[in-house]
């Protein structure tokens, strides 16, 4: 009965036609609209549940709705609910689906018997059965069987560790949000154990060996899935990009094809990876390592000085990469000369930066909203210890690449549609309106004038992120328009890329660290070059296209939710040493308890006004703050002083030294002084 509910809130809808609804008398907080559409009624509401120690909060989009101690005695943190309002009182009716299914716990022995601790108090006592195989300090994953009363029944999943094992921290973060942990052993086994015929498979392909490709990567990079290729004849750019033949390895059905699906991606964390596939293949059967013959499938272009793709083919291959470079030596070449210590190398690099500059000028052309990316840098000691951490954007090295796989994915979307084979596409959607104005409000505030009436035009939003360039809001600006838009994912339909402004696009450049690139070769190499293109494949991929996309959609989120946590515990780590010190800081956003801070190294943390600043109010009408008389706008620069690291919540606290007067500000005080 509740699924109807979880609709709702899943997918974000308003309404629900009739037909979806099956039988109707089972749905009593649901009213006609007289269009064959049933809605919630207007006193019913459904959302996640916020959790405190006795009451708790239902969280909307406007405001959030109270729920008294005993209303939520027997909900928990992160359920999502259908609670019903009668005079004035929150009621909750229906319990749709748990936000707990697994528990991280520490396990304490004692003389009367087991106790589970957890980080946060759950309110509950926790009860389990199988208790055989565990030791005092171990921390364990246990699987929820049901919750009663003010119990939590459980049973052991795993055993993740001891308190004392070296980063344990970040094998609890990886386990809470109930990453799969296969049998890597097994899979380990299992690829060292495949049978491929090299040399036969070298027989039916396009031989590239002669050619000058070459891997750019970071410096650490094991898993090398992508090289690339530049020829110039007659005018036109001939662009190969060659990707991993992951799919010959990986075959449908296999252990190692399941372990793959079941993650979906690759995990990047802070000083490691988790990997989507066993490291005999993404470290070496399939990774494009120098001077080694590898087999690829590849997308040959040939591209104008306009920087369209006049033809192409995508075919099997074998090639050998010639250098391993990495982005620090190529943004060296580019930016400052230093060679490569070849001259036909430095040759290649050079008109490799011309077409990507062509591509990207292109791409700009037709509407891609062209965002800045900067990512956390951690430095650690021998003992994996953070000792720095360095924020770094993408140059000229990073942008050749993204651009040269970015037509490689848009070449294969245009060939999969165009031909009506079955694919998995990387759609991402327009901006939501609502989100769009809010942003719109929050720029407006940072002096920016934008044109309400133009939210869904691209040029609008393209020239807000060209203006931002190199400016000290820049950060600011694109934190703000990325927070408006949709966010994007996998379907089986092409809907087009709204950021890419693409009409076609797809993820085929990855396939050793995402799953759906692996999906898409399968289906190129079965379907398009033929090797298996049976009506029954045909169907198969109509059939299971798109709970595909939904779950490797889904996997992605979590492994991004992973990432973020892993660097901020990092970020943690780093910043508890240097309670006390100052910093200087920027305001990214303002709350009405306060506003978050970034500080030069690039971390992010919480000035807590509402708690520590007696003389202050929040001015909800210009999203600005005043303390003691002096008023905090979003972008505005100040020195903080680093107050409190919770390596608990993983929340890093400041508070205020002193603010940086603008000139703007100067010239303000100035005539007030002079009047």
């Amino acid at each position: 009965m509740n699924n109807i509910y979880l609709k709702y809130y899943e997918e974000n809808t308003r309404r629900i036609f009739e037909d979806e609804l099956g039988e109707l008398s089972s749905y009593k907080y649901l009213k006609y609209t007289k269009d064959h559409y049933y809605e919630l009624n207007n006193n019913v509401f459904i959302g996640k549940v916020d959790k405190r120690a006795e009451f708790a909060f239902l969280l909307q989009d406007d405001d959030d709705l109270y729920i008294d101690k005993e209303q939520a005695k027997d909900i928990m943190d992160q359920d999502i609910i259908l609670v019903e309002v009668k005079n004035r009182k929150t009621y909750v009716r229906e319990i749709l689906k748990r936000g707990l299914t697994h528990i991280i716990a520490t396990v304490q022995k004692r003389k009367r018997g087991i106790k589970y601790y957890t980080d946060k108090p759950l309110g509950k006592s926790i009860v389990v059965g199988n208790e055989e195989n565990i030791v005092d300090g171990s921390l364990v994953k246990l699987s929820i069987d049901t919750i009663k009363n003010n119990k939590i029944y459980a049973s052991i999943e795993s055993v993740i560790g001891h308190i004392t094992d070296p980063d344990i921290d970040i094998l609890k973060i990886v386990a809470s949000h109930n990453w799969p942990d296969p049998n890597m052993d097994e899979l380990e086994k299992a690829a060292s154990n495949l049978n491929i015929n090299i040399e036969e498979e070298k027989k039916k392909r396009l031989d590239l060996t002669d050619k000058l490709i070459i891997t750019i990567d970071g410096a650490d990079a094991k898993d090398l899935d992508d090289a690339i290729s530049l020829e110039i004849i007659d005018n036109n750019y001939h662009l190969g990009v060659h990707i991993a033949d992951v799919a010959l390895y990986v075959k449908k059905g296999s252990i190692i094809d399941k372990a793959a699906y079941n993650k979906a991606t690759s995990v990047y964390l802070a000083d490691r990876v988790i990997p989507m596939l066993p490291r005999k293949l993404s470290n070496d059967l399939c990774s494009l390592n120098p001077h080694t013959e590898k087999l690829t499938m590849s997308a040959l272009m040939v591209i104008n000085e306009k920087g369209r793709v006049i033809d192409y083919e995508i075919t099997n291959t074998v090639i050998e990469s010639k250098h391993r470079l990495t982005y620090d030596e190529v943004n060296n070449l580019l930016n400052n000369n230093v060679s490569l210590g070849s001259m036909e190398l430095d040759s290649l690099l050079y008109n490799m930066f011309e077409l990507s500059n062509i591509l990207s000028k292109s791409r700009e052309k037709r509407g891609e909203l062209n965002f800045s990316s900067e990512e956390l840098k951690f430095v650690f000691d021998d003992n994996n210890n953070v000792i720095d951490v360095i924020p770094r954007k993408t140059d000229k090295g990073e942008a050749i690449v993204e651009s040269f796989m970015l037509a490689a994915n848009e070449t294969v979307a245009f060939h999969m549609e165009e031909n009506t084979f079955p694919s998995i596409y990387r759609i991402h959607e327009k901006p939501d309106s609502e989100k769009m104005e809010k942003a719109f409000d929050t720029l407006q505030r940072l002096n920016i004038n934008v044109n309400k009436k133009a939210i869904h035009n691209v040029k609008t939003l393209q020239q807000i992120l060209n203006e931002s360039k190199d400016k000290d809001t820049e950060f600011i600006i694109n934190m703000t328009l990325l927070r408006a838009m949709q966010k994007a994912k996998y379907d089986k339909n092409p809907i087009g890329h709204f950021g890419l402004a693409a009409r076609y696009y797809t993820h085929f450049t990855s396939p050793i660290r995402r799953y759906p690139d692996l999906i898409l070769h399968r289906i190129i190499k079965e379907l398009v070059l033929a090797e298996n293109n049976s009506l029954n494949n045909y169907r198969y991929y109509e059939k299971n296209l798109e709970e595909i996309s939904k779950h490797t959609s889904r996997q992605e989120r979590v492994a991004i939710d992973i990432e973020r946590e892993v660097n901020q515990l990092k970020s943690c780590e780093y910043m508890q040493t240097k309670l006390g010190k100052h910093f200087n800081a920027q305001i990214i956003q303002i709350l009405k308890t306060g506003f978050f801070v970034k500080i030069d190294k690039g971390i992010e943390g919480f000035v807590n006004i509402k708690n520590n600043y007696y003389n202050s109010f929040y001015e909800e009408a210009t999203l600005s703050y005043v303390v003691s008389g002096q008023r905090y706008n979003i972008g505005d620069k100040l020195i903080v002083e680093l107050d409190s690291v919770n390596m608990e919540d993983l929340e890093i606290d400041f508070i205020i030294i002193d603010k940086e007067v603008s000139d703007l500000e100067n010239e303000s005080n100035r005539k007030k002084q002079n009047s």
